[in-house]
């Protein structure tokens, strides 16, 4: 399968350090586009390590920018100049309380925000939003209770 990858204008991925935005990062250096790659915290290394790492043996580069969900505006600076971007950030809480206040809330609010921003940004063409089993399912805890059938 030959898929056109337009290298011309940057591509940002949202939630860069989770486990589906990295692939799609992996692609996208190796096939030459500039990420732009939104992260909680551009300043610790050490999480974003495996992403530098690929972008140092790829012909294309990355560059990381702060960005909270629940903030307006906060994804402003690292859309600029995109054509297409691909949402896979939401928010990961491992010690849930309230799952609508602590994950359905965030989410909706988030996506909101990524898609605002989308919708004023000229240079956008094309928003792919991402999802995983996790949304739909929950943690392997809840298994137990379906006898392992999904």
């Amino acid at each position: 399968m030959n898929h056109h990858v337009d290298t011309t204008a940057p591509a940002l991925v949202t939630g860069a350090t989770g486990y589906v935005a990295g692939w799609i990062i992996k692609s996208l250096l190796e096939a030459g586009v500039t990420v732009h790659a939104t992260v909680r915290d551009s300043s610790d290394s050490a999480r974003l390590a495996h992403l530098t790492a690929i972008a140092d043996q790829s012909p294309g580069q990355i560059r990381f920018f702060d960005a909270d969900l629940l903030t307006e505006g906060s994804f402003d600076r690292a859309m600029q100049d995109t054509r297409v971007v691909f949402h896979t950030a939401s928010p990961f809480v491992r010690d849930v309380k309230d799952a609508q206040r602590d994950l359905v809330d965030p989410a909706v609010r988030g996506t909101t925000n990524v898609l605002t921003t989308a919708n004023r940004t000229p240079s956008v063409r094309r928003v792919v939003l991402t999802s995983s089993v996790a949304a739909m399912y929950g943690d392997a805890a809840e298994l137990s209770t379906t006898d392992g059938k999904l």
